[in-house]
């Protein structure tokens, strides 16, 4: 399960992603490209084949970032394959590209604390439909 950040320059003093004026427009970012190169900046090895969609993936974080397919980025989701461990790399190409990161599941802005959403619970089906035959293990 990924665990979608949203990340924009937002209107001043705002810190929840709920006190966004409706119809808000963020202002640029600059190009794609020139968010490309912020991002290759922090992350050398980013996959930017695709423009719109990066993969960032090393031994310390595994991230796909959207920046959309118009002229002007302004705004960025990063989702976080592997939680906590990549908050790091989306803080860091965050400060530099002048955004707010917002953690998506709770609202708030993201910090090094945040924490990635718990998955609910699986219901009595689910539980059925997964839980696995005794005789599909085999026996001797």
């Amino acid at each position: 399960m990924s665990w979608a950040i949203y990340a924009m320059r937002g209107p001043g003093g705002v810190r929840r992603l709920e006190d966004i004026p409706e119809g808000y427009e963020p202002p640029s970012l600059g190009s794609a490209d020139d968010v490309v190169a912020v991002v290759k900046e922090v992350a050398p090895g980013v996959d930017a084949t695709k423009r719109s969609w990066l993969l960032l993936k090393s031994d310390d974080y595994d991230v796909e970032m959207t920046i959309g397919k118009g002229v002007e980025v302004r705004d960025i989701t990063f989702y976080l394959n592997d939680g906590p461990r990549s908050i790091p790399v989306v803080m860091e190409i965050s400060r530099r590209l002048g955004v707010t990161a917002y953690d998506t599941e709770s609202g708030n802005f993201l910090t090094e604390e945040s924490k990635p959403p718990v998955p609910p619970p699986l219901t009595d089906d689910e539980i059925k439909a997964n839980k696995p035959k005794w005789w599909k293990f085999g026996r001797s």
